[in-house]
């Protein structure tokens, strides 16, 4: 499967976390502009704090209840897929197909790491939330009424401030900040290529194969291109390779997003010479894909949180302005528009 196949399978769970993101700040929203022009504003949104916080809480337990299916489904098949394909360039090779279907202890290991880590974020949700309202009620309170710098304006500006962010604070091993889908988006994807080079992996030690090829893409990031190609012992039984853990140890090789795996090689069959070289242009292209479709998103969660009519049209008018940029950009270089990059989700 190629990179942009396995973020494809992840896709439902970042849905379902941009979804959450989405419900939660427009609930914020929705409460922050009750008596927004009431002099006790601030009291009364005080009063209202515990019933923000029941409907972020239901959010959270919605995305509980499809994590455990969601997480099985992108492990499975990132597995199963990849299993099946290098049991199919070993059996070319003459080497007997014997890992088959036992597969489920693999799966269900790898499905529990990722429940535990989508699971880790469940507490910090409700956290930031509150957060985000209360620092909203404070940055109003702290700003005052001085001239023409209203509440209204001053809880737009914070409430567009914390849109921007998202619901964040979620940190990987690395040390790395995300927010909510980012993070999703982060774990499942790694742990789908995962998955597949788990898989991969697998099968070529059932059969006793102990070299793999490092593969290879047009838009590789710069840190990854020089292993493209190279040659690897799995076990380091075999003399004269590098081993797969001095691969995984070399910085930026199958770390968080990396889209590369390790593929079976057959001394006198492989043949690694038509594989694509990596493109530094390509990469800064998809890099500004990517931007562009940030872009696009955060300026439809500003018309989500819009407190009123003219935030919400200059929001969209922003969100046609990065589309449009992002169109032109995504002609110019040939690349695939991937319109569900763009969305910021439904309701869960």
């Amino acid at each position: 499967m190629t990179p942009d196949e396995l973020a494809e399978l992840a896709q439902k769970s970042v849905d379902r976390a941009r979804a959450a993101e989405i419900d939660i700040l427009e609930a914020i929203a929705k409460h922050l502009a009750r008596d927004i022009d009431d002099e006790e504003w601030a009291e009364k949104r005080w009063a209202e704090l515990a019933a923000l916080r029941a409907v972020v809480r239901k959010t959270v337990r919605v995305l509980a209840r499809y994590r455990s299916a969601d997480s099985a489904s992108i492990l499975s098949t990132a597995y199963t897929t990849a299993q099946a394909e290098a049991e199919e360039v070993m059996a070319a090779a003459g080497l007997a197909k014997v890992f088959g279907a036992k597969s489920e202890k693999a799966i269900a290991a790898l499905t529990r790491d990722l429940e535990g880590r989508l699971a880790s974020t469940d507490l910090h949700i409700l956290r930031s939330a509150e957060d985000i309202y209360r620092q909203v009620i404070g940055r109003v309170t702290a700003q005052g009424l001085a001239g023409e710098y209203t509440r209204r304006t001053a809880a737009q500006a914070a409430l567009n401030m914390f849109a921007d962010r998202g619901i964040t604070g979620f940190v990987d091993t690395a040390g790395k900040v995300w927010n909510l889908p980012n993070y999703t988006e982060m774990a499942c994807r790694t742990a789908a290529v995962n998955a597949s080079r788990a898989g991969k992996i697998d099968s070529m030690r059932a059969v006793g194969n102990d070299l793999a090829i490092i593969s290879t893409s047009p838009s590789a990031c710069p840190e990854c291109a020089d292993w493209e190609g190279a040659i690897i012992s799995l076990d380091g039984v075999t003399p004269g390779y590098q081993t797969f853990a001095e691969a995984e140890g070399s910085g930026h090789l199958f770390g968080p997003n990396c889209g590369h795996t390790a593929d079976p090689y057959v001394s006198g069959v492989t043949d690694a010479s038509n594989a694509p070289p990596s493109d530094p242009e390509m990469y800064e292209a998809r890099q500004q894909q990517r931007s562009l479709e940030r872009g696009v998103r955060q300026w439809k969660t500003r018309g989500a949180v819009a407190l009123d009519d003219k935030a919400a049209a200059q929001a969209q008018a922003k969100v046609r302005e990065w589309q449009g940029r992002l169109r032109e950009h995504v002609a110019a270089n040939d690349l695939k528009r991937l319109s569900y990059r763009e969305q910021i989700g439904k309701a869960i």
